[in-house]
Order: structure tokens, then sequence, then C-alpha cells
């Protein structure tokens, strides 16, 4: 049982580290992200300094002590995103739906970050 958890847990990160990760390289190719980002009301370049947290984010899920503190920042973009597409007329479904998978992440990830943290307050 523990094997198919953590089998499970690997393939949602990998799943959503390209669906991170894809559109975050996307922001910098595709100048349609940001006539977006302008349509949407977001300042000048926003769409790139969202780009880099998608890009180094969708990475940290690939590793497991960072896979918990990128999944959560991560969930911040897409809750931003959610309200983004609500306040224009979209129902941000798919946002809420990355949304809670990340958090899934984030809730089983838990324990590399606070073992992480942990040994950081022992040292000082």
């Amino acid at each position: 049982m523990a094997k198919a958890k953590m089998a499970g847990t690997w393939l949602l990160q990998v799943l959503l580290a390209v669906a991170m990760v894809g559109p975050g390289v996307q922001k910098f190719t595709s100048p349609v992200w940001q006539r977006m980002f302008r349509t949407w009301g977001f300042p000048d370049h926003f769409y790139l300094v969202i780009g880099v947290i998608e890009v180094v984010a969708g990475a940290g899920l690939l590793v497991p002590r960072a896979a918990a503190p990128s999944a959560v920042l991560l969930m911040m973009v897409m809750l931003g995103a959610f309200f983004t597409q609500v306040t224009h007329g979209r129902t941000g479904v798919g946002e809420i739906v990355f949304f809670v998978l990340l958090g899934v992440i984030a809730y089983l990830r838990r324990g590399y970050w606070v073992r992480g943290r942990a040994k950081v307050a022992a040292a000082v």
C-alpha cells in the first residue's frame, strides 16, 4: 500500500510539474500571454514574473524537500488565476482543480518540509 501511495504521489507531482512548467515556458515564448495579461489589467511584464514562478516552482515539485513549498506557491498563483478568470466572465474551474491537486501534493509532501525546517531550527 505504501508503494502505491508513493507511486501515486510521484505521478501526480510529475503531471503537475508538466502542467505548470509548460505554460510557464510559454509565457516567455508566446506573445499571446503578454496580450492576455495586458487585457486583464496587469502591469507590463507581470506575465514574466508568473512565468518564472511557474517554471521554478513547477520544477520544485520534482524535488521531495521542495515539493510542499513549491505546491503552496503554485496554489497562490492558481488562486490569483481563479480570481482573474472569474472577474473576466469565466468559471475558473480548471484553476480550482489545479489548486486542489497542488494542495494534495503540499499535504502529502509536508513531512519533508517540516523535517527540513526542524533541522534548521535545531542547528540554530
